[in-house]
């Protein structure tokens, strides 16, 4: 039976904000139908998901104070308002950390690139040539900060390689060689955002999607989808242009105390595949970007 709601107000018109608390919570309340929390649902309404003051209601704060969240007014809300509004929106586990991230003043790492140390960053060189299947080292912003010589080798061909959202949707051969680009181009977007977290709004992540709102089209809209996505294991499908369709399940290897960081290893999920990548590390013809020390004894 739907619960009792004393509340009837349509909702403020007031501004809207693009600061990256208010423009989450509005778009995760449009994803919330009053079922949902078996309110009922009333007269029809101009879009979909509940009202400002049902999400008040169901966090348990004012609706001015929820109003004010959302047209940015109010930026630091306490950890029981944000358990409430994660209760309210029915967040999941990556979506209500999300939220406190974006709610806590300190959780920002810094405008600049997330970057380790020299000491840091020389280990997880060695650590990634040790390794006997393709990997790279990307940092909260799909920088592809370090790879192995396979994981070089797997994005052959494709440019630009620096930023792996980039490569997903500006490289001119990227939906032929994923074979489940429109997917993965989704997926590309909410980790994006899942792992800039506080740093949404960031001058250099701004910079980023800037230029991928510029040249890809759709970007702009799934961005503004707010969808959030993190994964520890998912299987990938490439074309690549060499040695044909790869099977390869994806890790992602957390890397505490680097400021986001994470080293992504694709191992073979079949013989065919382990086979492939042999014969991709074998000698060929250099393709995709130059190798550096070849460009530097040019000069």
């Amino acid at each position: 039976m739907p619960r009792p709601y004393a509340g009837g107000m349509k909702g403020s018109k007031g501004r809207s904000s693009d600061e990256p608390l208010a423009a989450f919570l509005r778009a995760r309340r449009h994803r919330v139908r009053p079922e949902h929390h078996r309110l009922a649902p009333g007269a029809p309404r101009q879009v979909p998901g509940l009202r400002r003051d049902e999400v008040a209601f169901l966090a348990g704060i004012s609706t001015d104070y929820y109003v004010r969240l959302e047209q940015g007014r109010e930026r630091r809300p306490s950890r029981a308002v944000v358990e409430g509004l994660s209760e309210a929106l029915l967040l999941d586990d990556v979506a209500a950390r999300y939220l406190r991230e974006l709610s806590d003043p300190g959780a920002a790492f810094g405008e600049g690139a997330p970057c380790m140390d020299t000491d840091r960053l020389d280990a997880v060189h060695q650590l990634l040539g040790s390794i006997t299947v393709p990997a790279l080292l990307v940092n909260r912003w799909l920088d592809v900060v370090d790879s192995n010589t396979l994981g070089d080798l797997l994005h052959e061909g494709l440019d630009p390689r620096d930023n792996y959202a980039r490569l997903v949707f500006l490289a001119p051969g990227a939906p032929a060689f994923f074979t489940e680009w429109p997917e993965l181009a989704r997926c590309m977007v909410a980790a994006l955002r899942a792992q800039a977290g506080p740093e949404a709004g960031s001058a250099r992540l701004t910079q980023l999607l800037k230029e991928l709102t510029a040249h890809s089209e759709g970007f702009e809209a799934a961005w503004r989808e707010h969808h959030l996505y993190e994964k520890t294991i998912d299987r990938k499908l490439f074309r690549h242009p060499r040695v044909g369709l790869l099977v390869l399940d994806q890790h992602v290897l957390e890397l505490p105390g680097s400021e986001g960081h994470r080293i992504w290893a694709f191992h073979p999920a079949d013989d065919a595949t382990s086979n492939a990548l042999l014969r991709l590390a074998s000698p060929a013809p250099p393709s995709g970007r130059p190798n550096p020390q070849t460009v530097e004894a040019a000069m």
